[in-house]
């Protein structure tokens, strides 16, 4: 198959492509004039490079002539509402564009990569599956509002004839960009032996299982179907204890108390608003780095017969990538 893959220099993307072509299938993909290609190292030249903007129709729709199906994980995360509107751009609308060219152009298989922020979360709920449907409550991020919204338009296209399947990944783990945020951070706040975890849980997934499901579903006959991409939870105290081990470097083992989390968003915002810099500690990520989630995975291990990777695997393999590229 010929496949279009949005989102594909970033670390997910990345991976997404090396399965396609570990599989034997084509890939083109598109990125912009500023992208790094950092994480392509040993394959960027086997793929088919397009430049342009996804919510450009008129490059959308030459771009995807000749394909035969997109997957889809191109989008901005921010916690920052001065963001928001940029996200909504770029998440929903920028996804609107490429299901409409979908549907102009005959193209039938589309795999979205969306996120378990999409999903629907009550509180005192512990565990969640795919049938927790979305609702407004307090856990709702402006980046969940975004996910919620794009993939809106996702199952619109599946009602006018796409064969839609979406992903919602928990934390992604693996050898991503040092310094330049995303998931990797938690790689570099174990390394540098912060003292203090949050109180919450946290839900995660190896890359590399996301990019095997993801391939494995557009290849497979469903459709029409949602399913969580998550390896397991853990307390933050037990997961960033794993994370340092990896390192060889020493745990956080203090708690962040409720008040500290109050001081550190108001400190966050000031400094945001003083330098410009997008707030990467929100009201919103404070709220949720106290719960205590666990996210399902029952339903892609029985769809594919799949087993994850555990968190000590994909901890040393994350660990000893990033110790050999940033010499570490």
């Amino acid at each position: 198959m010929k496949v279009f893959v949005t989102g594909a220099t970033g670390l997910l993307g990345s991976f997404i492509c090396r399965e396609l072509l570990d599989r034997n299938h084509q890939v083109k993909a598109v990125k912009r004039n500023s992208s790094k290609m950092d994480l392509l190292e040993g394959i960027a030249d086997q793929i088919e490079w397009v430049i342009g903007d996804m919510n450009d129709t008129a490059f959308l729709e030459e771009a995807l002539v000749g394909i035969d199906a997109v997957i889809h994980g191109a989008a901005i995360i921010s916690f920052d509402k001065r963001y928001v509107n940029k996200m909504y751009e770029t998440n929903v609308l920028g996804t609107a564009d490429l299901v409409n060219t979908c549907l102009k152009l005959g193209i039938k298989d589309f795999i979205h990569i969306s996120s378990v922020a999409a999903i629907g979360r009550k509180a005192g709920q512990k565990k969640i599956t795919e049938k927790d449907r979305w609702e407004d409550s307090k856990y709702d991020s402006i980046y969940a509002n975004s996910k919620h919204a794009q993939e809106l338009e996702v199952w619109r296209g599946a009602q006018e004839g796409l064969k839609v399947k979406i992903l919602n990944p928990s934390v992604v783990l693996g050898p991503g960009i040092w310094g330049q945020g995303g998931s990797t951070s938690v790689f570099e706040y174990a390394y540098k032996e912060r003292s203090f975890h949050p109180e919450g849980n946290t839900n995660f997934v190896d890359v590399r299982d996301v990019a095997e499901i993801a391939v494995k579903l557009m290849e497979s006959d469903i459709k029409g179907e949602r399913f969580i991409v998550s390896a397991g939870s853990l307390p933050y105290k037990q997961f960033f204890q794993t994370l340092a081990n990896a390192f060889g470097k020493k745990a956080p083992t203090k708690t962040v108390q409720p008040w500290m989390l109050k001081l550190v968003v108001a400190l966050e915002f000031l400094r945001s608003r003083i330098t410009g810099k997008e707030a990467l500690i929100t009201a919103d990520t404070a709220i949720l780095s106290r719960t205590k989630f666990n996210f399902a995975n029952d339903k892609v291990r029985k769809a594919l017969n799949f087993e994850f990777r555990s968190l000590e695997e994909s901890a040393n393999w994350t660990a000893a990538e990033l110790k050999n590229r940033y010499n570490l």
